[in-house]
């Protein structure tokens, strides 16, 4: 993805193109991990490469690099290694999309839509006692977080997976196979407060709203129901960008160190991520290629946590807790289907109103955003 130096060519000149299985920067062969579909890309295959993170496609115009919009966090598709400077995506290069992102109407019509598709695609479950220790967990987590959403809280998917994703109004969707990947306590609020880092930052809503932008110029929906989906699943296959996923990752340790968690919890769950992307485990695919490598994120964490963890003090891991409150027996014995529209009953936007109401106000928001952003070319044009 994010190229880490100032190669602008991911084959030097006169070299042959690099064959389909190896890394186009390093030539690392491919790994097991299968690679991941993405709908804003056209449907393209996504690899990530295990050694130096490169994101690559394989499409019909041959080898295609795959960058995150440094603006307004959209995937992109490049034939050449960007430099830093020049990762933006074709709307923010040209000046179209206005600087004062997100746009908060049109992320919440957006949400409405995703949350609508999603209940269409993914099983939501419940379970008295393990939803109400997890949403107490993530509002621990959020009041150690600027910017947090107010109201936190968690919904299960059922899905063996390694799937989270945030919604901009707090709802944490997390897969029952994340929560059973755990250990203890103190791993689950790193990844919670990952994903509430990234509500915190508006991450998903400044890519929310550009998902609703490019919805309303093709009349007020992609494709439909499929459509919002498979812009919702690439939130979870594909992520933020390097630079907001390690940031994320800072957020989600300061929070454990407030809490007094056991920060190095988050150094055992990377590292145990990274074993099961290194034998090929497909339910860590996703995550696998939304995140960078799980070495990179172990590094950086530990190079934050340098000289800042007193010897004298006993962090929390809070294991047999955790066990008993979500372990993978309680998990399989207790859930019950539930809602998604049941967790955002306090936004003002998801009042009873009828579809075709908020896909006119996604047309209209977005209209707006759009009259601002030419206002601008406009201006910039006279001063000229």
């Amino acid at each position: 993805m994010e190229s880490p130096t100032g190669l602008t060519s991911a084959i030097p000149p006169g070299s042959a193109a690099p064959a389909a299985d190896l890394c186009p920067r390093c030539g690392e062969p491919a790994g097991a991990i299968p690679p991941v579909a993405s709908a804003t890309l056209g449907g393209r295959s996504v690899f990530r490469c295990s050694r130096c993170g490169t994101r690559s496609a394989r499409s019909a115009a041959g080898l295609e690099m795959i960058f995150t919009c440094g603006s307004c966090g959209l995937p992109f598709a490049a034939d050449r290694i960007l430099p830093h400077t020049d990762h933006l995506c074709p709307d923010c290069r040209e000046g179209i999309v206005p600087e004062s992102l997100p746009d908060a109407h049109l992320s919440a019509a957006t949400e409405g839509e995703i949350r609508a598709a999603l209940a269409t695609r993914w099983r939501f479950v419940t379970s008295p006692g393990v939803s109400e220790y997890l949403d107490r967990i993530a509002r621990q987590v959020a009041l150690r977080i600027e910017g947090a959403p107010r109201d936190v809280r968690v919904v299960l998917v059922d899905d063996r997976r390694l799937r989270t994703l945030a919604l901009p109004s707090g709802t944490l969707l997390i897969s029952l196979g994340a929560v059973e990947f755990l250990e203890d306590e103190a791993e689950l609020a790193f990844l919670l407060g990952h994903e509430i880092a990234h509500a915190a930052s508006e991450d998903a809503a400044v890519r929310m709203t550009r998902i609703g932008q490019q919805a309303a110029a093709r009349g007020g929906s992609p494709t439909g129901r499929e459509g919002w989906a498979g812009a919702a699943l690439d939130l979870v296959r594909l992520g933020y960008g390097r630079k907001r996923e390690r940031d994320a990752d800072l957020r989600a340790v300061e929070a454990l160190l407030a809490l007094r968690y056991e920060p190095y919890s988050a150094l055992r769950f990377l590292a145990r991520l990274g074993a099961a992307i290194g034998r090929g485990d497909p339910s860590a695919a996703e995550i696998a290629t939304a995140h960078p490598p799980a070495e990179d994120r172990i590094r950086r964490i530990e190079k934050s946590l340098y000289g800042r963890v007193r010897d004298d003090l006993v962090p929390r891991v809070n294991r047999e807790v955790f066990r008993r409150a979500a372990g993978r027996g309680i998990l399989s014995a207790s859930v019950a289907p539930v809602s998604l529209a049941e967790t955002w009953a306090e936004a003002p936007d998801e009042s009873p109103a009828p579809r075709r109401g908020r896909g006119r106000r996604l047309a209209l928001a977005a209209l707006l955003v759009a009259l601002l952003g030419l206002a601008g070319l406009a201006i910039l044009f006279l001063a000229r």
